[in-house]
């Protein structure tokens, strides 16, 4: 038996729901699903369809840059809508590899070297990454934390030393890091 569920009004290559909601049709997704002269679509066929436009955003946002698990999903959420739906294309994604939060985590890390462990921190508990994962590459990080610290140091040149500190701690570095890479400049220059 035939459940009817949604009511449709297909114009062009706009699908029109009953909430003034629009999605947008290829040609495909209308010969995929027969969808020329249709009015209602059960519930099968609607998730179907449902999942598939948000299948092509999805591979479209991807192709053109990566995102974190939580970025994506918000992002598909806000363009098109049906947020269980949308859970369902972000955890297959996830699942045939095209979401790895932990590389994308590792290659932000690694781009914002000038960042400290705190700032990355927060930032990728905004993006929704895993605690562990974060740990994890933080965890990684840390032995270069002083190094950085120092050349931040000297890439702030001769501003006051005061200055140096609050604009490294700005970065997220932590204040017992940035007084051992201070001591070991102090060091240096003794030499």
């Amino acid at each position: 038996m035939r459940i009817q569920v949604k009511t449709v009004t297909i114009k062009g290559n706009k699908l029109f729901l009953e909430n003034d909601k629009i999605i947008y049709l290829t040609k495909e997704m209308i010969a995929k699903f027969d969808l020329n002269g249709k009015t209602c679509l059960d519930d099968e066929t609607f998730y179907s369809l449902i999942y598939f436009r948000i299948k092509l955003s999805a591979y479209n946002m991807l192709a053109k840059r990566d995102y974190f698990k939580k970025e994506l999903k918000n992002k598909l959420i806000e363009k098109i809508g049906f947020a269980d739906i949308v859970e369902d294309v972000v955890e297959d994604f996830e699942e045939k590899g095209y979401l790895d939060d932990y590389e994308k985590a590792k290659s932000y890390a690694s781009q914002h070297s000038n960042y400290g462990a705190k700032k990355l921190s927060f930032i990728f508990c905004q993006m929704g990454v895993d605690r562990e994962i974060i740990s994890e590459i933080l965890e990684d990080d840390k032995d270069n934390q002083i190094e950085k610290i120092k050349q931040l140091w000297y890439k702030l040149g001769n501003k006051e030393k005061q200055k140096k500190i609050e604009s490294i701690l700005r970065k997220g570095f932590l204040y017992g890091d940035i007084k051992k890479a201070i001591s070991s400049i102090e060091e240096e220059e003794e030499e």
